[in-house]
């Protein structure tokens, strides 16, 4: 075949295929591919770790720890799943993940021991930082619950503890009622956590202050002011009793996240 006759066959059968092959539809008919996920902004979310000990130093296996959310970023509506609970491990090592910004009751449970608790801030930056999604924890929560005295006024704590914690704030109001006026400092400050696990942070600070006024050097005590100032989201009154149980104890770890609560606390500007 000659060169020219190969054009002329090529040429007759690019004709056919136009022919034969239907018409593609505009760009803008066809149906719309699946493009890449849509990015969200990132949740400001983060593991905290922590340990639960005896004021031995004892680690303690299979204590429950909770966490409860009452305010979000800014100090205002706490958006997010709002309550984590996990038990130690033989360590007494535990971790919590998905605690986002806000205001933060930790507790812990343990067969035997009085209830520990401790309300926090973490970092209440205002929702345009930033650097908002982008906190994670610097410290970790080491909490330290008081073997419960053979006594039976401890023993009715304990039993009213276990009531708030199971919902029945009722059955912890009827013992804190009945706060023996000549109570020492330890039990007021047990009374006061009692209190705050059910909810009545006015009956816990008045108990706690009481605990002061027993024993001013008490640092459960003025951790527990601390933690019902923030309750009512008074936050400058709580800065400065975080500061006030800071100076009363010497652990560390204790020291740490104090010093990252009064600096989250002054990051809230409330709108």
């Amino acid at each position: 075949m000659t060169r020219r006759a190969a054009k002329s066959v090529r040429a007759i059968a690019a004709v056919v295929l136009l022919v034969v092959l239907p018409a593609l539809p505009p760009l803008s008919h066809l149906p719309g591919l699946p493009g890449p996920p849509a990015l969200h902004a990132q949740q400001p979310i983060a593991r905290l770790k922590g340990r639960v000990v005896t004021d031995r130093g004892e680690r303690l296996q299979d204590a429950e720890v909770r966490a409860e959310a009452f305010f979000g970023v800014a100090a205002g509506a706490f958006a997010g799943q709002r309550t984590f609970s996990t038990r130690t491990n033989a360590k007494g090592e535990w971790s919590i993940l998905g605690i986002a910004p806000g205001v933060w009751l930790f507790s812990v449970h343990a067969a035997g021991y009085l209830p520990e608790t401790v309300v926090l801030p973490n970092r209440l930056l205002t929702a345009s930082s930033p650097n908002a999604a982008a906190q994670v924890f610097t410290w970790d929560l080491v909490l330290k619950p008081v073997a419960a005295p053979s006594d039976a006024r401890y023993g009715a704590l304990v039993d009213a503890a276990a009531g708030a914690r199971g919902g029945r704030a009722g059955d912890a109001d009827a013992v804190l009622q009945k706060v023996p006026e000549d109570a020492d400092a330890d039990y007021l400050a047990a009374a006061g956590r009692v209190a705050v696990l059910a909810g009545r942070p006015d009956a816990a600070r008045a108990l706690f202050t009481r605990a002061l006024e027993r024993d001013p050097s008490s640092y459960r005590a003025a951790l527990g002011v601390a933690s019902s100032f923030l309750l009512q989201r008074d936050f400058d009154s709580a800065s400065r009793a975080f500061d006030a149980a800071r100076n009363r104890t010497h652990d560390k770890d204790e020291q740490r996240f104090l010093s990252a609560a009064i600096g989250d606390l002054a990051t809230i500007r409330v709108r």
